[in-house]
């Protein structure tokens, strides 16, 4: 079916863009923008995807602020209207490819509305596509990139609004397919996005249950100063932490640690971690659960909750991805703002036994 996207010059195959190039539903194009505060009362985390092989669309949009998680999950069935990034509430817009993006949500009992805009302040910076098979079938084929960037507009949460023109965040663009829920059972998954006035430093790992560490991925990014091109990155070759944790519930929740990060360019850098208020629990974006991302859900579909993130609750919440805003402090007492994505299954060495 031709859409506007095949008035583009961007095919590669005869095909029109709806197609793709291997039939399995859990195709996906997706994006994720992280927003934080620097001073620890709120964090947000929005994105859409575009899953062809469904004729689906679901986005989704998890804020945290004053304890409480508030969780927007979205959806719509894909028409000619392709190009149109948004579905009930939400939208997105590119408005420069690799430079300016548009977030908005409208109002409505979910109880926040943001309106939004990304400008990078690094380059993008491409993570090798991941391929892991299991007994014959492809159980991930996942290609990425990441982008730090600087917030303008507002996000309004219960009547509060908060004015995000200079704070700094972090973009994830990927494509290709994976479990819906993206949670860990063995081993420990890290994404790591900091930010500071003069660098940015990005890190994905991963660990096996022995914690064996299998997968490391990452870039040291200086920042451009407004109207200049971003600097090359510089790949991250060493990964090293030494984290402090709690159990509440299923979930093993960053409480601190220290970090040990090494670039190609041989410079070492030594951080301290220290956890903000905001934690959250991705589930509630459709990482899993009922509602997870990729499933079709309907013409439109609009789906909210509210979740307090007190220990005696939280602790009900199934075992998923969580995200914690932190304080960042180099040893050269710069101190920077972002957050800790962090799974972990059953660990050997950290003494976490097996999840359901």
């Amino acid at each position: 079916m031709l859409t506007e996207l095949d008035d583009l010059l961007t095919h590669q195959t005869f095909d029109t863009h709806d197609r793709v190039f291997m039939d399995d539903p859990r195709w996906t194009e997706r994006f994720i923008i992280e927003v934080h505060d620097p001073a620890g009362a709120m964090l947000m985390h929005t994105g859409l995807g575009i899953y062809p092989n469904t004729g689906y669309m679901d986005g989704f949009a998890v804020v945290w602020q004053g304890g409480e998680q508030r969780n927007l999950r979205v959806g719509r069935t894909l028409a000619r209207d392709r190009w149109r990034l948004g579905a009930g509430p939400l939208a997105f817009e590119i408005i420069d490819p690799m430079r300016s993006w548009t977030m908005s949500c409208e109002p409505g009992g979910h109880g926040f509305s943001f309106d939004l805009r990304f400008d990078r302040r690094t380059a993008p910076y491409q993570m090798p596509t991941q391929r892991i098979e299991r007994d014959g079938f492809l159980l991930v084929g996942y290609s990425h990139f990441v982008q730090a960037g600087t917030y303008s507009g507002w996000i309004e949460i219960d009547g509060r609004r908060y004015d995000c023109t200079g704070w700094a965040g972090e973009r994830d663009r990927s494509w290709g397919v994976r479990p819906a829920s993206a949670r860990v059972r063995r081993g420990l998954h890290t994404w790591l996005p900091m930010q500071w006035d003069d660098l940015s430093i990005w890190v994905w790992t991963h660990e096996d249950e022995r914690g064996h560490q299998d997968g490391l991925c990452g870039a040291i990014r200086p920042v451009a100063a407004p109207g200049e091109e971003p600097a090359t990155p510089i790949p991250v070759v060493a990964y090293e932490h030494d984290l402090e944790l709690e159990l509440i519930g299923p979930h093993r929740v960053l409480a601190g640690g220290r970090l040990r990060i090494s670039g190609a360019d041989g410079h070492v850098h030594e951080v301290d971690v220290e956890p903000l208020p905001p934690l959250m629990s991705l589930i509630g974006g459709g990482y899993g659960g009922k509602d997870a991302q990729g499933t079709p859900k309907g013409e439109l579909f609009v789906e909210h909750e509210r979740w307090s993130t007190d220990p005696g609750v939280f602790a009900r919440i199934p075992h998923s991805i969580l995200e914690r805003s932190c304080r960042f402090t180099r040893a050269d007492g710069a101190v920077g703002y972002g957050e800790f994505e962090l799974c972990i299954g059953r660990h050997d060495r950290l003494g976490f036994g097996e999840v359901s």
